[in-house]
């Protein structure tokens, strides 16, 4: 990545183990070119209010909020526990944001806090060049499928979703997924020093026989521009086949590095009716996924 546009701070949210240790090892390894800060944050749920003033006729017992804050101080230790040993063995130094300098190399913070997991995670997330978060797979609960799209709804930063196997290092070949929209422009602009680091960048479009296919020539034009080595790469859909599967085909064929799209260019509900390509590649993405909404 170009000095100038490199990344200076990274948000990872910390809220279950396995998913922690990914995005953090990934956080890590993006933040070593630009010296950047990463705010690791464990949201702890709000306790609840005390049973005898708030429900008066019979509610939550004694017993179980104090078995759930129990569970909640082992989950913080154990979190806080894996973002100590990843900052020990990476050679992180612990400091506030506030004192982070470039000399000190990557540092990170480690913050134990009280809210609601997908509203205070996206408002701290904002002031942060961008997220990292585990990809959802086949195990992953519905949680985290909820705090990354938290993270692309309510920030307007970008969040990287990143599989167990890690970030390729360097990017050699990253692909993106081009539809014109506001979003996926987004994307190329903030994924810019990702890709001007990158040998090759294919950028990948999908139209439906008899459509128009969308200009790819104004895109690859400003990526070339930027120094990228970018080309366009048009397929087209015939009949039943589903535009999703083969565009996921088409650039799992390439093997990226990175893949780097807009997020829900149509609305949530539609997504959620019609399928869409976002939700796909959460669920099923099986290499690092750059997004901006």
């Amino acid at each position: 990545m170009e000095s100038d546009m490199a990344l200076k701070s990274i948000f990872v949210p910390f809220f279950e183990e396995k998913s922690a240790e990914t995005a953090f090892r990934t956080a890590i390894a993006l933040a070593k070119e630009g010296k950047a800060h990463i705010s690791a944050v464990h949201m702890r749920s709000r306790p609840l209010p005390p049973t005898n003033v708030y429900f008066p006729l019979g509610g939550v017992s004694t017993e179980f909020t104090e078995g759930l804050q129990k569970a909640e101080d082992a989950l913080a230790e154990k979190l806080k526990g894996i973002f100590s040993a990843l900052c020990d063995e990476s050679g992180v130094s612990v400091m506030a944001l506030e004192e982070h300098k470039d000399d000190h190399g990557v540092t990170a913070s480690w913050t134990d806090g009280e809210g609601d997991l997908l509203t205070d995670y996206a408002r701290l997330a904002t002031a942060f060049d961008m997220s990292v978060v585990a990809a959802a797979g086949d195990d992953a609960s519905p949680m985290e499928e909820s705090i990354a799209e938290s993270l692309l709804f309510q920030t307007g930063r970008p969040v990287l979703m990143c599989p167990e196997t890690g970030l390729p290092d360097p990017l050699e070949k990253i692909s993106v997924a081009w539809n014109g929209s506001q979003e996926a422009a987004r994307a190329v602009a903030a994924a810019l020093p990702f890709l001007q680091g990158a040998e090759t960048v294919n950028v990948v479009s999908v139209r439906r026989t008899g459509e128009p296919f969308i200009n790819t020539d104004d895109i690859t034009a400003y990526l070339r521009l930027h120094g990228a080595g970018a080309v366009a790469n048009e397929i087209e859909v015939t009949g039943n086949e589903n535009a999703t599967e083969r565009l996921d085909a088409e650039i799992r064929e390439g093997k990226p590095d990175l893949l780097v799209m807009g997020a829900y260019s149509h609305s949530r509900w539609r997504e959620a009716v019609l399928g869409g390509f976002t939700r796909h590649m959460i669920h099923e993405a099986k290499m690092p996924v750059f997004m901006v909404h």
